[in-house]
C-alpha cells in the first residue's frame, strides 16, 4: 500500500493517481516491459491486481508460496523501478477512458461515486476516484512521473504478507528483497476534518437498467 490517494489530487491532477496505479500494472519497468512482466505473472501462477482509494493505493499479487521470492522482486520492480514513457502513457489513458463510459453503465458504482461528491462536499474526500476525464486526456509524462518519485518510496508504502511460511523467513526475504530501495518521506499532507452535510441531500437519477439501486450514506 502506497500512502497516495484520491484526497491528495487538485482540480488540476484529478485522476492521476487511477492512471498511475493502471500504469505500474500494465506498463513497463526499466528492466521489463508490460507484455514481460505480465507473462512472468502468469508462468508463476499468479493473480494481481491494484486499487486506488481515498487515502491509499494497494498492489497486490496471490501466487502459491514456492514462488513468493518472485512476488516480493515483482512488487518492489514494479513500485519501484516503473520507467514512464508518453507512448505507454497514452496508450493506457485510453483504456482508462474507456473507463469512463463503463462507469454510466454501471449503477452502483456510479451511485457510490455521487455519494462521496454530495456526502463530502467541499472536502479532498470528494474527489472522484476515477478522476476527470479532459485532466487524463491532457496527461504528460513528465506530470505522472514527478508524483511518481515524490510519494512511491519506502518510508510511504506499507507491505503484508500472508501466507503459509514461518515470520523469521519471510522477514529475512523482505529484508533481503527491499534492502536497497531508498527514498526521502514525502512531505505530510494537511487536511481539515471533514464536516457534516448542512442539510439532506436526496438525489435520484434515472437509468437504462432492470432493478432498482440505493445507496445511503
Amino acid at each position: 500500500a502506497v500512502g497516495l490517494g484520491s484526497k491528495d489530487e487538485t482540480v488540476e491532477t484529478s485522476g492521476i493517481v487511477h492512471v498511475l496505479e493502471h500504469y505500474i500494472l500494465f506498463r513497463g519497468t526499466e528492466t521489463r516491459s508490460g507484455s514481460e512482466v505480465s507473462r512472468d505473472i502468469r508462468r508463476h501462477g499468479a493473480y494481481f491486481n491494484a486499487h486506488t482509494g481515498q487515502d491509499l493505493a494497494f498492489f497486490e499479487i496471490s501466487v502459491p508460496t514456492s514462488a513468493s521470492d518472485f512476488a516480493l522482486a515483482n512488487q518492489k520492480e514494479i513500485l519501484f523501478h516503473l520507467k514512464i514513457t508518453q507512448a505507454e502513457l497514452d496508450a493506457e489513458k485510453e483504456i482508462i477512458l474507456e473507463e469512463f463510459r463503463q462507469l454510466e453503465d454501471d449503477p452502483f458504482r456510479y451511485a457510490t461515486d455521487l455519494v462521496y461528491q454530495n456526502l463530502f462536499k467541499g472536502h479532498p474526500y470528494a474527489n472522484p476516484l476515477i478522476g476527470d476525464p479532459e485532466v487524463i486526456t491532457n496527461l504528460t509524462a513528465e506530470k505522472v512521473d514527478a508524483l511518481y518519485r515524490r510519494y512511491f518510496v519506502p518510508p510511504n508504502c506499507a507491505l503484508a504478507v500472508v501466507g503459509d511460511f514461518s515470520l523469521e523467513e519471510m522477514e529475512q526475504k523482505v529484508r533481503q528483497v527491499f534492502a536497497d530501495a531508498k527514498g526521502e518521506p514525502p512531505p505530510p499532507s494537511a487536511f481539515e476534518p471533514a464536516q457534516a452535510p448542512e442539510k439532506a441531500v436526496d438525489l435520484e437519477v434515472e437509468m437504462d437498467v432492470q432493478k432498482a439501486y440505493l445507496v445511503i450514506a
